[in-house]
């Protein structure tokens, strides 16, 4: 499925990585989401909210459906929520430029997630 279809067809989200740091990709992705009108949720082991939106120390603690997890971090801190996501039944993954590599991408897809290497900013503009 092409990132286009995916932001048509689904409309809750996950971004992992996300952070009150305005500079930062993981800032600009989660709040692009939401001003797009899709369901958004955060995910970081050390931010409680963002802008005064709740988020979840990971991808088991949101109690709502997610449909895509947004990756927003190095490679090595990937493997823990593609576990989550395998778990949970959430099956795309879409990962920002610098967040995977070829060993990422096989352990995903042997964990049966989708892996949509795009930027998600250029895809919602």
């Amino acid at each position: 499925m092409n990132p286009k279809d995916i932001l048509e067809k689904y409309y809750h989200f996950a971004v992992v990585g996300v952070t009150p740091n305005q500079e930062k990709y993981g800032y600009k992705i989660f709040k692009r989401l939401l001003e797009k009108g899709y369901q958004t949720y955060g995910v970081s082991p050390i931010y409680q909210n963002i802008d005064d939106i709740p988020t979840y120390p990971n991808l088991e603690a949101i109690d709502h459906p997610i449909d895509v997890v947004v990756f927003v971090v190095s490679p090595k801190y990937a493997y823990d929520y593609v576990d989550e996501m395998s778990g949970i039944g959430i099956r795309y993954a879409w990962m920002q430029p610098g967040t995977y590599d070829d060993q990422l991408l096989q352990y995903m897809h042997d964990q049966g997630i989708t892996p949509v290497p795009a930027c998600i900013l250029v895809e919602t503009e």
